[in-house]
């Protein structure tokens, strides 16, 4: 199994982000994103549901060992899928803007 980033010319992922404290409950953008939950195509990742997830971006100061974690914990079952995410923990380790999450 691949990551779905490299399953496609654009290197696109499965998923976008959409950081929603930047968007106020009267902006013309709250109503684009109200409607895009509406059609489905925003997951919240709710506290509890089966959809709940943790994002974790590549300039996050602990990314690099959390991707070697998760790709070492991986190995076993997909290799293809556990070299892509370590790929990403080294992308993770040499980002040129690493920070403290917020």
């Amino acid at each position: 199994m691949k990551l779905d980033r490299n399953m496609n010319s654009e290197g696109k992922g499965k998923y976008a982000l959409v950081l929603l404290r930047n968007v106020t409950t009267d902006s013309e953008e709250h109503g684009m994103v109200e409607d895009l939950a509406e059609r489905g195509v925003v997951d919240w990742g709710n506290k509890g549901d089966d959809g709940e997830f943790f994002v974790i971006r590549l300039k996050d100061k602990y990314a690099e060992a959390a991707l070697m974690a998760y790709a070492n914990a991986a190995v076993d079952d997909d290799k293809e899928w556990a070299t892509q995410v370590l790929a990403m923990a080294t992308r993770a380790a040499h980002h040129p803007a690493k920070k403290q999450p917020d």
